[in-house]
């Protein structure tokens, strides 16, 4: 049987070598080397709004399952800054998603009155499923957002160089540049301190492989939708007059 430190490690590595991402992932490639169209870019932005409107809920309802008073707070603070500042100031995630659209070319009411896609439904469906379970499956969430900071490092730096974004409409990435961190850590907290025996152990690498997956599953479908709605198919929403950045 590992020990915990051994397994918040093994996971570590997991996320960082083997989830979705700069190196590994086609559509990722794609925008990182300039190469994405604004179908392509409007598919990622309408998605992933549908994803952040989840995306304080798998963390409340994981802490409303969580035994551990520490814990509990770390994942309440990860509750206030999806939805907005300590202050009550800055936009939520969902709203800087929207403020991205917007500089693509997609009317701000067609994001929020589109369609999710079914492999979108499918990440949520999911990744709310583990977040209902045991607290420990629920944790996957936030072990995913280990590689995040180093990812929307380069994608912030990407929409600028290649695609001339300004940095207010690519906030949404140097806001996870820093919260990430943060959110990340609490996965390696818990991995390391309280997955304990062989049974919970087991039960925590089963849940990030689920939530790997899920974000295969998610990026797969962004791709494929900005491939099919560049060829003119229905993407769900109005798609974006195709021109140069």
């Amino acid at each position: 049987m590992s020990t915990q430190g051994d397994l918040a490690e093994r996971i570590k590595k997991m996320i960082l070598e083997e989830m979705p991402g700069p190196q590994r992932h086609p559509f990722h490639r794609k925008v990182l080397e300039g190469r994405a169209t604004r179908a392509d870019l409007a598919a990622y932005a309408v998605q992933t709004y549908h994803r952040n409107l989840y995306s304080s809920r798998f963390a409340s309802a994981n802490h409303s399952r969580c035994p551990v008073p520490e814990i509990r707070r770390a994942l309440l603070q990860v509750v206030k800054t999806e939805e907005e500042s300590a202050a009550g100031e800055a936009p939520s995630h969902a709203e800087l998603m929207l403020v991205f659209a917007e500089a693509v070319g997609v009317k701000r009411e067609d994001v929020i009155h589109s369609e999710p896609l079914p492999s979108t439904r499918v990440f949520i469906d999911t990744i709310m499923q583990l977040s209902q379970g045991h607290w420990l499956e629920g944790i996957s969430f936030r072990a995913s957002e280990l590689g995040a900071p180093r990812a929307c490092k380069l994608w912030y730096e990407a929409l600028q160089k290649h695609y001339s974004f300004s940095t207010k409409e690519v906030a949404w990435w140097k806001t996870h540049v820093e919260e990430d961190v943060a959110h990340g850590s609490i996965a390696l907290q818990v991995y390391s301190q309280y997955a304990r025996g062989e049974d919970n152990q087991a039960m925590a690498l089963r849940a990030v492989k689920r939530m790997m997956a899920a974000w295969q599953v998610f990026d797969d479908g962004i791709l494929k939708a900005g491939e099919e709605a560049a060829q003119g198919k229905d993407a769900g929403f109005p798609v974006p007059a195709e021109k140069s950045f």
